[in-house]
């Protein structure tokens, strides 16, 4: 692992390719034209998710029985090993070497790369408590940049929900678990709901529950569809449309500029 970091460290330093074709250049991977100028720590996707729904399935199980996977990290890796790979590592390196590995890095990406928005986890998900724990030890160390995650871990967020005002934690529901939104969403800055599934038509009052339980309480509601139904369902969801990702209903905006996700309702409590 030590011989790893150093070769990291030296290609992170270059900014060249080299042996960064075999072993990824650093942890965090940066944005692209769709998100911005928004960089990203990844960890392993279903390995890490212990409280996923049908979002790593395929086929015919669970709600979902279209082709490939909802998951759009599981989708991804399909096509890049180096992606996965890297996700991997990291995960080794946070059990094996803890959080200090992890804040070198992020001091790294935020002085040296100049990161002010840092999304955790577009692959993975908050796996364990102390993990939970090295987050918001992380969002405190680095007070002047952004960090923000989707999670499906809500005991995990409940069972310790104090955290530092720039540490944004986005609720991530769907139809097999959106009856824990009564008993969790009060943890959350804002709440997504990912429609999805043969029956996602079905689901389109669900939206309408969690949209007015939101807004009640001040949080923000987004919407991301079934990328393959994406058409079908913004005709069907009428005056809902309204919550919908920006970018999946053809608005040309990066997450960076949109920032919905990862900024809290002016009348948030």
């Amino acid at each position: 692992m030590t011989t790893l970091r150093k070769i990291q460290i030296r290609t992170a330093e270059s900014l060249g390719k080299g042996l960064s074709r075999i072993v990824p250049r650093m942890p965090y991977s940066h944005g692209n034209r769709k998100i911005g100028d928004i960089w990203s720590f990844d960890l392993p996707p279903v390995l890490t998710c212990p409280y996923a729904t049908f979002c790593g399935r395929s086929g015919p199980q669970g709600l979902y029985k279209g082709k490939g996977y909802v998951c759009y990290d599981l989708n991804t890796a399909r096509y890049s090993r180096q992606h996965l790979l890297r996700e991997y590592l990291n995960y080794i390196h946070i059990v094996k070497e803890g959080y200090e590995w992890l804040s070198g890095w992020t001091k790294f990406v935020v002085h040296n790369r100049g990161a002010r928005i840092i999304r955790l986890h577009v692959g993975g998900d908050i796996f364990s408590a102390w993990y939970w724990d090295f987050i918001k030890r992380l969002a405190g160390e680095f007070p002047t940049t952004t960090f923000y995650l989707y999670t499906r871990s809500f005991p995990i967020i409940a069972a310790s929900p104090e955290r530092p005002k720039n540490l944004v934690i986005l609720m991530s529901l769907d139809a097999a678990n959106f009856s824990y939104l009564y008993k969790y969403g009060e943890y959350f800055d804002n709440i997504t709901y990912l429609l999805a599934g043969e029956g996602a038509e079905a689901q389109i009052p669900l939206i309408r529950k969690a949209a007015e339980w939101a807004e009640k309480r001040g949080k923000r509601l987004v919407v991301f569809l079934e990328h393959s139904r994406r058409k079908n369902l913004i005709n069907k969801m009428g005056t809902l449309k309204k919550y919908i990702c920006p970018n999946e209903v053809g608005m040309e905006l990066t997450c960076e500029k949109c920032r919905i996700c990862f900024t809290k309702s002016s009348n948030h409590l």
